[in-house]
């Protein structure tokens, strides 16, 4: 079975720094380096490196850092439907910080072109099969992630939103997917009015959605039905860079999916995989391939 993911594609400038400045503040830098990001790429290098046939459905400028872009996805083995927008390829400033910490700024660009990717999306869906994995996140306009996974439960895929960044979503939205990823803050937002904490918040959206997967960090991940609650420990490492953290852990989610294993099973190999990316630099880049999984869980297990 494939990954199918729909999403944002940008090209990034990190730059690493002792913290994150604050409001009128000013902080040099220890450098600054270009790579290939987005929501939507990250997830897609992520998945085809867990071993998982993807294909990436976005949309890039006709620029230079589009087609760096493209030639990044096609060096990742990842199969591309790219529309070509008028706008220019979306980019984005990420601050890291000493430990890991992160601050960035998006700039949508051709990611936003909602035309653009709606007809590339309406063509690469047209031969999705039962068992098929669509992963989307809202780097990209809602109405086309709704459309997506419309025609995609009508093919019998599997639909997994990862609601970031954090908006409001319709509950015609919701009741199209069938695992919605979250943060600790995506989860309290979407929940917004029913109080409690993240465990209340996780079960009153797994009365829309199927399935509701908590990423917490260190505290590891929750995982929530309309029934139970199911709590499965982190890994603990020495993070360096958390910026693609959860895009990997989507990807890798999306890959064991695509490979029939069950979800606690699928959250366990993510949660391997978003371990080893925090301990690199960069987004795409930093995407351990599925021995490098396999093997930290091996070492785990003995």
């Amino acid at each position: 079975m494939s990954v199918v993911v729909l999403g944002s594609a940008n090209l990034d400038t990190s730059v690493s720094m002792r913290r994150i400045p604050g409001p009128g503040e000013t902080v040099l830098a220890a450098g600054a380096v270009a790579g290939a990001g987005g929501k939507g790429l990250n997830q897609a290098v992520a998945a085809a490196r867990a071993g998982a046939d993807t294909l990436f459905v976005g949309a890039v400028g006709a620029d230079e850092a589009g087609g760096r872009l493209r030639d990044v996805l096609v060096d990742e083995r990842v199969r591309v439907a790219l529309g070509a927008s008028e706008r220019p390829t979306g980019t984005a400033f990420v601050m890291v910080a000493d430990g890991g910490e992160n601050a960035i700024v998006v700039v949508p660009g051709a990611n936003g072109d909602d035309a653009v990717l709606g007809r590339e999306v309406g063509a690469a869906l047209s031969s999705l099969r039962a068992g098929d994995v669509v992963l989307a996140q809202l780097e990209v306009p809602v109405g086309v992630v709704a459309e997506a996974f419309r025609a995609a439960r009508r093919r019998g895929a599997t639909t997994v939103l990862n609601a970031a960044p954090s908006r409001e979503l319709p509950a015609d939205v919701l009741a199209e997917i069938d695992i919605l990823v979250v943060n600790e803050h995506e989860c309290l937002d979407l929940a917004r009015g029913h109080g409690g904490g993240v465990e209340d918040a996780a079960a009153v959206l797994a009365e829309s959605v199927g399935t509701v997967i908590v990423t917490l960090g260190e505290q590891g991940a929750l995982l929530r039905s309309a029934e139970t609650g199911v709590r499965i420990p982190a890994f603990p490492v020495a993070a360096v860079d958390t910026t693609a953290a959860g895009d990997t852990f989507c990807g890798a989610l999306a890959s064991r999916l695509s490979a029939g294993e069950a979800v606690d099973e699928a959250v366990v190999f993510a949660s391997a995989a978003a371990a080893l990316c925090v301990q690199r630099t960069g987004a795409a880049a930093s995407a351990p391939t599925l021995h490098e999984t396999q093997q930290f869980l091996a070492d785990r297990a003995r």
